[in-house]
Parts: C-alpha cells; structure tokens; sequence
C-alpha cells in the first residue's frame, strides 16, 4: 500500500474503534435505564403506572413480568390480566414488530449480566453452542412447551425466570435484602450465569435457547421483516472485506461466513448494534427494506 493508503486505512480503524467504543457507552447506559425501570428497588417504569392511574404501590419485576402474560393470551384470558401486563406485552411487541427486539439487546439486564461476565474468560475455554445445537429448534421448541404447558397442569412462567434473579441481586446490592429462591431458580442461575453465559462464547445462550420473551420478540420481528415494515440488518456484499470483526461481536452468534459472503441469521438477532457500529467498511446497515432499495 501507498503512503495515502496506509493513512486512510488507519483513519478507519481508528473510526471504527471510537464507533465500538460509543456503542458500548450506549449500550451500557440502556442496561442501566432497564434496571432503574423495572427492577426494584427502583422498578419506576411500574411505580410511574400505578401513579398515573392512581394507586400505591411497591412494585417489582412481577408486575412487568412479560412471562405471564404470554401465558395468558395463549390460553384466551388476555382480558384478565392486569393493565400493566397488558400494556407493557403490547409495547413489547410493538416494538419488536418494527425495530426488531430492542429490549433484548439495549434493556434487558438479565441477558447483559451473561454478556459481559463472558468476556472475563478466555475465548479458548468457552463453547461456542450454535456450531454443535442450531438455536432455532431449541428456542422455539422451549416456547411451544412454555405456551403449552398450562393446558397439562403446568406452570413455567417463573420456573426457569432469570429477570427474578436479577431482582434478587438488585435488592440484596442495594438493601442488603436476602430472597429465599427455590430450587428451580437456583438451577436457572447456573444455566445463565455459568453453563451458558460465562462458559458460551458471547454469553448469550440463555437468550439464545431458553428464552420465551426473545423467542416472540424474534417471531413478531420476522413477521414485520416479511410485510417489508421493520427495520433490520441488512449486508451490502461488495463492502464487505469478511474481517469477521461482526462475527466476532455479535453476542448472539447470528452472523457466519458462508460462500457468498457473511449472512445474517434474523431470528437469532437482538439489534444491539455491535455489528453494523463496528464495521470497518460500512457494510452492514440497520435500515427498513425500502431504504434498503
């Protein structure tokens, strides 16, 4: 390369480690409005509610819980869930429809805590699930049996519940509060924590998987991407240099090199923005389909 060449080659790679940088500013900072919203101590997001319609309470992570609600409407009893299930599934999925699962990937605490404790350990002692079990039929198998299992005398809303440990640890941080938790939800932080955050590659396995309120995000997301009103990531090839630096970054491991260039999986992205932020080329874009054209 050319004196110029190398300048403008190292220009970029500094752009792209300052673009890196503020989205990890960004996305740190939208974790920390998640936990100040819904989780008590704090959970304002469920106080500012009661306030508005004029009731005293606490509130916490169960009266946002996005678990129950599922349950519910699955089984024809949407009207009988409360106004604040209601109205925060409906948010939810409306945002999901059009800018794909945002609270996954810029809210939801649970999934960042995995995240992050994963890039304590060494790449060479974590497994990489998605090389060796596809998510997709096991996500998606664990919805139907989630959606399912109140029509056999089940109940799994707060079984496997990540959202309830984060409270936990919330309240005992902040309080110095001690939760009894049951055996399911011990066994639930392990499976989070340890076997599929810090020892999976990106520590999102549990979103990836195990997840039901990922799994609807993801659905109602591909079912906007499929009327052409949703935005999503899209790859301009012919930028495309196949560095790898968004394979890398993706935490859900929804993006793999193939013959044709670097695809992206749409049912397994969170929109966190790690990818198209830190592209060196510009060649991944978050943009409605018509842009795209």
């Amino acid at each position: 390369l050319r004196g110029r060449e190398w300048q403008d080659l190292h220009a970029g790679s500094e752009i792209c480690i300052l673009m890196k940088k503020v989205c990890e500013v960004r996305r740190l900072a939208g974790y920390g409005i998640g936990l100040l919203l819904f989780y008590a101590p704090f959970a304002f997001y469920q106080k500012m509610y009661y306030w508005l319609v004029g009731e005293n309470s606490y509130g916490d992570i169960h009266d946002f819980c996005l678990r129950i609600p599922l349950e519910h409407i699955w089984q024809g009893r949407i009207f009988t869930v409360g106004d604040l299930g209601s109205l925060s599934l409906g948010i939810l999925l409306g945002t999901a429809f059009f800018l794909g699962p945002v609270f996954c990937g810029r809210f939801c605490v649970a999934g960042a805590i995995g995240e992050y404790l994963s890039r304590l350990l060494p790449h060479r002692l974590q497994v990489d699930w998605t090389i060796y079990l596809p998510p997709g039929p096991v996500r998606f198998g664990i919805l139907t049996g989630f959606l399912l299992s109140p029509f056999v005398g089940g109940y799994l809303a707060c079984a496997y519940c990540s959202y309830r440990l984060v409270e936990a640890g919330s309240l005992y941080l902040f309080y110095g509060t001690v939760m009894a938790l049951p055996s399911s939800v011990i066994l639930t932080g392990i499976l989070w924590l340890v076997l599929f955050g810090i020892f999976t590659r990106g520590g999102r396995g549990f979103c990836n998987y195990l997840c039901p309120v990922g799994a609807v995000q993801s659905l109602v997301h591909i079912l906007g991407c499929h009327w052409q009103l949703a935005c999503r990531v899209v790859i301009q090839q012919e930028k495309c240099t196949v560095c790898s630096s968004c394979i890398r970054g993706c935490p859900m491991r929804a993006l793999h090199i193939t013959e044709k260039g670097i695809s992206h999986e749409l049912q397994h992205c969170i929109t966190c923005g790690r990818c198209w932020e830190g592209c060196p080329t510009g060649a991944l874009h978050y943009v409605r389909r018509e842009r795209r054209k």
